[in-house]
């Protein structure tokens, strides 16, 4: 009886250190688990390192596509991003704001040794480095940039080896800036910059660059905005002296703005600068946000406040402008080149060739190339009249739109105007909805009717986008089994299609046609049916 007393015993003593242990383990656990939540002070601190896979899947072809991100919905994420771009540009507001529409702008481009980096963050492939990504954005920019500011200048200072050097010079030639590009990226590709791993690329300058960009820009005419726009990929600058007490009160003295756009993170000095100047830092989470912030410096910004030229009083420059002929000849003739230097003054840069094509100064009947540009004999400033159109549309830019709830309807009333349209085929406008569509209303399902008629206005209906006519703001019915029979209701798998409608006209879009409204077209087709 004692041996088997003390079997039992020890078995008890056993089973309780062991409850005791487990105790002890788990109240460690959770200490361990507060005191790491505690320390956590990003959110990215919280993130697995394999996290990013999980938003990763396949279609049907086996191609791999990535999901919504953190759990949003395609719905949400273009919430997210109408409000970031509102925030950002200035053109989305409905304020009116004093703009340069002439614009002299430097992109400062980062080649040094950081920017070989491959970074699978920035959407193009793990393959690419932040180099190249920067060069494709940069060849984008610069077609957009010409694209809505035909009367302005664009320049490229690239920046190496802790030096700056002019790549190509302040010019509104967009075809002579994009062959600039693509003979760096050939230099990139070939090992004529750099090395292909970039080790002798050197170290970033920012004073360098922004002292070679601000040199040039000094001699442009004060009627235009002085920009420049740094590019950096790199976390440190190597300077031959101290930026803010050698170059920014050169800077503030001739009235250049600085902008910095960091892809990787951000530096002081880059911040501090761009505060001084007026200038806008951006850090790029990204790379549908750093195309964003790039695209965001497409429209003029703001005039400075502390102008020189508006000392005392507001005053208005006029600028001389020519509207030239265009004349088609039998015979060849010598015609002169738009000057790299974007200067009206003859230069070694300004060359004469043989044409049967070019447009006629109308002051000194000077030949010319192409259009927009600087007259080669007397320095007129020769446009058409699409030029000044698209130059002037971020004066009065388009209205945000205001996002519609689904449950919404947009009232039926009479127009008052009575538009009157000739009749058309029905088929150009013509689409085939499903059978079945309703939207939610008070846990309700709404059902809705949607024929192929023509649309005139979203008072027609508005479950229909005006622009491109798809349909929105409803979804597909799905009959689902119950013990007494069969119940209809909406399909919540299906995205959500968002609408948005003018504050001017009433007219409901889509998502798609309200970022091409505003980014491309700038003009409501609604509004100039009124």
């Amino acid at each position: 009886l004692p041996y088997k007393y003390h079997c039992v015993r020890v078995q008890q003593l056993q089973r309780q250190l062991v409850e005791v242990h487990s105790e002890r383990s788990s109240k460690n656990k959770s200490m361990s688990r507060k005191g790491n939540q505690a320390s956590i002070t990003h959110t990215w601190e919280a993130t697995k390192a394999d996290a990013n896979w999980s938003s990763i899947n396949e279609d049907e072809e086996g191609n791999l596509i990535a999901t919504a991100a953190q759990g949003q919905s395609l719905a949400d994420q273009i919430r997210q991003r109408r409000k970031r771009l509102t925030q950002l540009d200035h053109a989305q507001s409905s304020k009116r704001i004093l703009r340069d529409m002439i614009r002299y702008l430097y992109l400062v481009l980062d080649l040094s040794e950081a920017m070989y980096e491959k970074d699978a963050g920035l959407g193009l492939g793990p393959n690419k480095t932040r180099l190249d990504v920067m060069l494709q954005l940069a060849s984008d920019f610069a077609i957009e940039y010409y694209d809505q500011n035909p009367l302005s200048h664009l320049g490229i200072v690239i920046c190496k080896k802790g030096e700056a050097e002019v790549l190509s010079l302040l010019t509104g030639s967009k075809r002579s800036t994009l062959t600039a590009l693509g003979a760096l990226k050939e230099g990139v590709q070939s090992g004529l910059i750099s090395s292909v791993s970039g080790k002798d690329a050197g170290e970033f300058s920012l004073q360098n660059g922004i002292e070679v960009a601000g040199r040039s820009l000094g001699h442009m005419p004060k009627h235009g905005s002085r920009e420049v726009l740094v590019m950096v990929g790199a976390l440190s600058t190597c300077d031959p002296g101290d930026v803010l007490v050698d170059s920014l009160p050169r800077l503030l003295g001739a009235s250049i703005r600085v902008s910095c756009l960091a892809m990787c993170a951000e530096m002081h000095i880059c911040r501090k600068i761009s505060e001084n100047t007026g200038g806008i830092m951006g850090v790029a989470m990204d790379g549908r946000h750093l195309k964003d912030l790039l695209m965001n410096f497409i429209a003029p910004p703001p005039a400075l406040k502390n102008d020189a030229r508006d000392e005392g009083m507001n005053a208005c420059e006029f600028v001389a402008m020519g509207f030239p002929t265009r004349m088609e000849l039998d015979l060849p003739v010598l015609i002169h080149t738009v000057s790299s230097t974007g200067s009206g003054s003859v230069t070694k840069d300004n060359k004469l060739f043989f044409g049967r094509t070019f447009f006629v100064c109308p002051r000194c009947k000077a030949k010319s190339s192409e259009l927009p540009c600087d007259c080669a004999v007397c320095g007129l400033k020769l446009v058409l009249a699409p030029h000044l159109a698209r130059s002037f549309h971020h004066l009065f830019p388009v209205p945000p739109f205001n996002e519609v709830p689904e449950d919404f309807n947009v009232e039926k009333t009479q127009d008052v105007n009575n538009l009157k349209l000739p009749p058309v085929a029905s088929s150009c406008y013509s689409f085939d909805p499903p059978a079945k569509l309703a939207f939610k209303k008070d846990s309700l399902t709404k059902e809705v009717e949607i024929d192929s008629s023509l649309v005139f206005s979203s008072k027609d209906c508005d479950r229909v986008c005006f622009g491109c006519l798809k349909v929105i703001g409803v979804r597909k019915i799905v009959e689902r089994k119950k013990h007494k029979g069969s119940v209809k209701q909406i399909d919540e798998g299906e995205p959500e299609s968002l609408r948005f409608e003018c504050p001017d006209c009433s007219n409901i879009f889509c998502s798609d046609c309200d970022e091409f409204l505003h980014a491309t077209l700038h003009n409501c087709p609604g509004c100039l049916c009124k």
